[in-house]
């Protein structure tokens, strides 16, 4: 690192596993940044024990109001889990969730813990027939709990008469339009994201609860080791959001975990990880000028990796300037609830006004 760009971080030491900042002001966090109606996503029907602690404290229940459990998963043209008694314990999972005040909606996915090929998914969607049949497990689910949320892979551009036939069919069965979708984070028409023009939320605004912007992984496919997001590019992708589908009620995404850039791929990792990993190498973390933090050190075998990970300040700065642009009306979601700073709901709460 160079001297100049050392000149834009806070320094921070690692002590018994806390992080502190060294040369920071504690004026560098905001006084305050807009309330807005929270959500949170949990890849998983069951929590564990870290999550089921952070969602059930007064610190969270202050500044989220809606969960997403993404756990349905689109497997030989159902909606799984089918049994009965997978299906009760996604019902005690909602049931705990609602008695601590909590909106509870079920994200359906082609992800693990088997993936369903997009092009294998596309074949799907564009049979009626089959559509019909992965609508009614779908609006079964529903039942359960509050709403869906649909979570697409990437999908070829082609694939969006399919894609949006069946949504409308879904929002049709399901009661209330209860129908929210993960969108992609477009900024332009043609979209300038992967697949993302197969997502035409401006046709199916009036299908959708919600359309929910996924503005993370801003590094994912560039090769660049940089931030999981920016605020700078939020509000790019929510102001492009509102232009193009007015009506639609809007969320951004803020991630609570980081990137693990190295020698052979890229990958999640969680604050409590690169924090773990930081201690273990003897690193200084260091704080760059947008708030993320950051560090680098040598994985076996020589090859350097590159960690960016955010915390309670680092959130807490991002919304801060995205207040700046995007109206108090577009919502937030917090997204990698399980290994966040132990801090962060606590500080959200204390700042939000």
């Amino acid at each position: 690192m160079t001297p100049a760009f050392l000149s834009g971080l806070c320094r921070i030491s690692l002590l018994f596993g806390i992080l502190s900042v060294l040369g920071c002001e504690s004026s560098a966090l905001p006084e305050s940044v807009k309330r807005r109606s929270g959500t949170v996503v949990i890849e998983s029907c069951a929590l564990d024990p870290f999550q089921q602690s952070a969602l059930l404290s007064d610190d969270a229940r202050a500044v989220v109001s809606d969960i997403v459990l993404l756990c349905l998963y689109i497997r030989d043209d159902v909606a799984t889990p089918t049994a009965p008694a997978d299906r009760a314990s996604v019902a005690q999972v909602v049931s705990l969730l609602r008695q601590r005040g909590y909106r509870v909606q079920l994200g359906v996915t082609t992800g693990e813990p088997t993936t369903l090929l997009p092009s294998k998914l596309d074949a799907l969607l564009r049979d009626p027939a089959r559509r019909a049949v992965l609508s009614s497990s779908i609006a079964d689910a529903a039942k359960l709990a509050d709403g869906i949320v649909i979570a697409p892979p990437q999908l070829a551009s082609s694939s969006e008469p399919a894609f949006r036939a069946w949504i409308t069919e879904l929002a049709a069965m399901v009661p209330s339009r209860r129908v929210s979708l993960f969108a992609p984070p477009s900024t332009m028409t043609p979209s300038d994201i992967p697949g993302g023009d197969a997502i035409n939320v401006a046709a199916l605004r009036d299908q959708l609860a919600q359309v929910y912007l996924m503005t993370l992984d801003l590094h994912c496919c560039d090769g660049q080791p940089g931030p999981t997001t920016s605020a700078d590019w939020i509000s790019q992708v929510a102001a492009f959001a509102q232009d193009a589908y007015p009506t639609s009620s809007l969320s951004i995404t803020v991630p609570l975990y980081g990137t693990h850039f190295g020698s052979q791929n890229q990958r999640p990792v969680s604050y409590l990880e690169a924090v773990g990993i930081a201690g273990h190498e003897h690193i200084e973390i260091v704080r760059t000028n947008d708030g993320t933090l950051r560090f680098d050190y040598q994985e076996t075998g020589g090859a350097l990796a590159h960690v960016y990970f955010d915390d309670a300040q680092s959130t807490l700065q991002t919304l801060s300037q995205v207040d700046e642009t995007v109206p108090n009306s577009v919502g937030v979601v917090y997204y990698g609830v399980g290994g966040e700073d132990p801090s962060l709901w606590r500080t959200l709460k204390e700042r939000m006004k």
